[in-house]
């Protein structure tokens, strides 16, 4: 009786192993993120998002998964930081002004001039201020995979040049922060706040005679065509973030997450040289689509910097302590 039941036992655990084998109990777990993307897929940053989104699905095995919406078809960037940080929107990127205001100390990298456009310095920076950064935003409910730096700032007017810096005097300018405002007003032009995909359309109907913009943003907005009166400044100005939703995050596995980072910051410390050669092509290529390009000398670079450097002064007042890695690192360079 004893031995019958031990083979009825033997009998029916074999059965639920291969039960179990055809369909495991447990299977890792996959999380999908909607990326919003508020530039264009055929912008010089795009293949560079494409490619990290591919990374990431390819070194987890596609446990982790980011869907690019590009041209601002998910949410436009005005409203990217607030929907991810509600997750209503796994992650997207935008410029440092749309995210000074709730991280203060990233304020320092979003002023015009606030890097030059030198591989060796954007590297440096990126690898010290990056890890502050993650921390900072995580307080703040996101999860930064990366940082890039900028260079290619550049002025687009509707009738004439900016080349002195007394040719600001009386411009409505965009600016894409209340930081780069200041320094527009610091030079005697009118600072207006525009939405990226707004921007074209202003420029069109005078509703400002000038934009700073980088210049593979003014390439794939076709920005050329209602401005193109362009004076290309090289420097940086407001770098670019890439984050996730951090409650969203937190649900991909420790060693996935660890991936992902080491593989983002090494990415993203290619691009830091990469994009400086980008920029200055699509400098040239605002020229062959039709722009009138000055490319003044260090000399005059240099004033306009110096005439907007009282910006960060301003910026020190209002951050305080805890941005002194950031100013430290930003501004003694």
């Amino acid at each position: 009786m004893i031995c019958s039941a031990r083979r009825f036992f033997l009998g029916a655990a074999s059965a639920l192993t291969l039960a179990l084998g055809a369909f495991p109990v447990t299977a890792a777990a996959q999380q999908s993120f909607d990326f919003a993307v508020w530039y264009s897929d055929r912008d010089y940053y795009a293949p560079m998002t494409t490619n990290w989104a591919k990374k990431v699905e390819e070194i987890t095995e596609g446990r982790v998964k980011i869907k690019l919406h590009y041209s601002g078809s998910l949410v436009p960037a005005k409203d990217t930081v607030a929907a991810v940080r509600n997750g209503s929107v796994g992650g997207g990127t935008t410029s440092i002004s749309f995210l000074a205001g709730i991280v203060r100390e990233l304020s320092y990298m979003e002023p015009f001039f606030w890097i030059s456009a030198e591989a060796k310095a954007g590297q440096e920076m990126m690898d010290k201020l990056t890890p502050p950064s993650r921390k900072l935003m995580e307080d703040k409910g996101m999860a930064l995979m990366f940082g890039l730096p900028s260079s290619g700032l550049l002025t687009a007017c509707r009738k004439d040049h900016v080349k002195a810096v007394g040719d600001w005097k009386g411009k409505k300018v965009r600016a894409a922060g209340r930081l780069q405002g200041m320094q527009l007003s610091a030079v005697g032009a009118s600072p207006v706040a525009i939405d990226p995909g707004e921007l074209y359309i202003a420029l069109q109907n005078g509703t400002v005679d000038c934009t700073m913009f980088l210049a593979n943003l003014a390439l794939s907005g076709k920005i050329y065509e209602v401005a193109p009166n362009v004076t290309y400044w090289n420097d940086g100005a407001n770098s670019s973030f890439y984050y996730l939703n951090l409650d969203q995050w937190k649900k991909v596995a420790p060693a996935d997450q660890t991936k992902i980072l080491e593989m983002s910051d090494k990415l993203a410390k290619e691009w830091a040289v990469e994009q400086i050669t980008m920029q200055q092509q699509a400098a040239k290529d605002l020229e062959k689509a039709g722009a009138n390009v000055f490319y003044p000398t260090r000399a005059q670079i240099d004033e306009h910097k110096k005439a907007m450097a009282s910006v960060w002064p301003e910026i020190d007042k209002m951050v305080g302590a805890t941005g002194k890695v950031f100013s430290d690192t930003i501004t003694k360079n």
